[in-house]
């Protein structure tokens, strides 16, 4: 007698991942729809944080290796302009309001201000090293820039907040390590800030600048990306360690929920019209997750995007969103548009 139990289990593996494929493609059906693949032909390596002019139709594309901004014209599908002088650059942020175009680089802590029209260089300023994830207040017209920690080979990180309009610095704060990514309420008096390395989430009072709560999130590690739903009081954290979405109370800071997701990941995002958040990373895919109601969510739908596809972009006023993927054996880097599907 033969034993088959092993052939018998490969079969199983087989047919279960077969079967995992095909939900999966189903699912992105009634979630994204690919519309739009745009060549980035000149771009090795990772592209780290962009940003989309909504009325320019533009997008601004941090080639980390390369150390330019690749900006790209949505309209017609190309790359017109590769921007040098950039030392790994990491955050970009466009402020339609004044037409700059913000870029904040982690290896020598730079942060320039660019004419949204010439692309040139108007302004500079310096933070710590580390220089990344740019947050920006609408109403007080201030930016949030963290940096420090390891990356500067210091204990604790920095956020440095600069007037937009005026290029000033208005404050500069400290946190347990290197500042991460932030969110301002829309209609509250808090700012959110990510400190990735300790688990944690800073609390500001936007107008006094100062630290009102800290909260330590149990059982993670690397807590890299944020998103908010203002009107049901509660945060999302893209988390690497479980790869999860956490859903905070946004009163409290309590952890209410938690739903694993792509790993690797740097990008997230809330589409409040329908109620999803976007989640993309570097195992090569994008999750939608549907909250059900403040407190339940689920992820309907698994879409492949590529290796190292860590970084994304939801626009709300065109109900699309956006994924970098860099360069593979088989294709070139590329920006990808998928349509929200209803």
């Amino acid at each position: 007698m033969h034993d088959d139990s092993g052939a018998l289990q490969k079969l199983f593996v087989t047919m279960a991942l077969l079967f995992s494929f095909s939900i999966a493609s189903a699912e992105s059906e009634i979630a994204l729809k690919l519309v739009q693949t745009i060549p980035l032909p000149e771009v090795d390596g990772r592209i780290d944080h962009f940003a989309i002019d909504v009325k320019g139709r533009r997008a601004f594309l941090a080639a980390l290796a390369k150390n330019t901004i690749e900006v790209v014209d949505l309209s017609g599908g190309r790359v017109t302009h590769t921007l040098p002088g950039f030392a790994k650059p990491q955050g970009v942020l466009f402020v339609p309001q004044f037409n700059k175009l913000i870029v904040a680089s982690g290896a020598d802590g730079s942060v320039k201000t660019l004419d949204g029209t010439t692309l040139e260089v108007i302004r500079g300023a310096s933070v710590s090293l580390g220089a990344d994830a740019i947050g920006y207040d609408q109403r007080s017209k201030e930016i949030y820039v963290g940096s420090g920690g390891a990356d500067a080979n210091k204990e604790q990180g920095d956020l440095t907040l600069f007037n937009v309009a005026s290029g000033a610095q208005v404050a500069a704060l400290t946190t347990d390590a290197h500042a991460g990514g932030s969110v301002v309420e829309g209609h509250g008096e808090r700012v959110f800030v990510l400190v990735p390395e300790k688990a944690e989430v800073v609390v500001l009072d936007r107008k006094m600048r100062v630290q009102v709560a800290k909260w330590t999130i149990p059982g993670i590690q690397k807590n890299v990306a944020i998103a908010l739903d203002e009107k049901r009081r509660r945060l999302f954290l893209g988390v690497r360690t479980p790869a999860s979405i956490v859903v905070l109370d946004s009163n409290s800071g309590a952890v209410v929920a938690s739903v694993p997701t792509v790993a690797t990941l740097d990008g997230l995002s809330f589409d409040s019209a329908t109620r999803r958040i976007y989640t993309s990373g570097g195992e090569g895919f994008v999750d939608v997750t549907q909250q059900i109601d403040a407190d339940h969510y689920e992820r309907i739908a698994r879409i492949p995007t590529g290796p190292i596809a860590r970084t994304s972009v939801f626009v709300p006023e065109w109900h699309k969103l956006y994924v970098a993927v860099p360069r593979d054996k088989e294709r070139g880097a590329e920006l990808r548009a998928f349509d929200v599907l209803p």
